[in-house]
């Protein structure tokens, strides 16, 4: 698996892993945050793959909040999105949501990045709850507050050359996902979405942890 870092900027391909930071601020006071449901977050994941042309709209009236390549993320989102056919919805899960939570838990006091405190990977923690098929990636998103903001930032990947986020959210090889919410001390929230080809649900481990 190739792994690439450079700055605060983690992008890994094959099973993509990635991370984003639109809009963060480092060391911004903790404040209280509405909680975003898995669900919304998963179903807004819908929303953009069953009809790119309704989001490039979406990314086009948020170019002022995406400056770090000065818009011109933005104007590709919207190009791409333009283009791209539609694709049928996630499932979603609720085992990938459990390890998805598990990934948040872990870095309310500020950690950063795809590794768990037990070095785990995202593959691994899915496969604390079932067994997943053909493929599994990750994304995760700081700072954002609704399931729209979460969505249109990965989508648009400010900052992030190879565009993991998107790319991730637009496989077709990936039918299923899962999401968590949480605080995060350093840049106030933190969303990991988890997807899979194939996800099959194991009942006792939901039911054990």
């Amino acid at each position: 698996m190739e792994i690439i870092m450079r700055l605060a900027i983690l992008a890994a391909a094959t099973g993509l892993f990635t991370l984003n930071f639109a809009h963060a601020k480092e060391n911004s006071p903790a404040t209280e945050q509405e909680e975003i449901s898995p669900s919304a977050v998963v179903r807004e994941l819908n929303v953009a793959r069953e009809n790119p042309k309704l989001y490039a709209t979406f990314a086009a009236e948020s170019r002022p909040f995406h400056m770090i390549e000065h818009g011109r993320a933005v104007d590709e989102a919207v190009q791409f999105l333009g283009k791209a056919r539609p694709l049928p919805p996630l499932t979603l899960s609720s085992g990938m949501c459990r390890a998805a939570a598990d990934h948040c838990a872990e870095q309310v006091a500020g950690q950063l990045g795809h590794d768990g405190n037990d070095r785990s990977s995202p593959g691994e923690r899915i496969s604390r709850y079932g067994s997943w098929s053909s493929t599994w990636g990750e994304n995760i998103s700081y700072s954002q507050k609704t399931a729209r903001g979460v969505v249109l930032a990965l989508i648009i990947d400010d900052g992030v050359r190879s565009r993991g986020h998107r790319k991730n959210i637009f496989n077709p090889k990936f039918s299923y996902a899962g999401a968590a919410f949480g605080p995060h001390a350093r840049y106030r929230t933190v969303c990991t979405i988890d997807f899979a080809g194939g996800y099959a649900e194991r009942a006792d481990a939901l039911v054990s942890r």
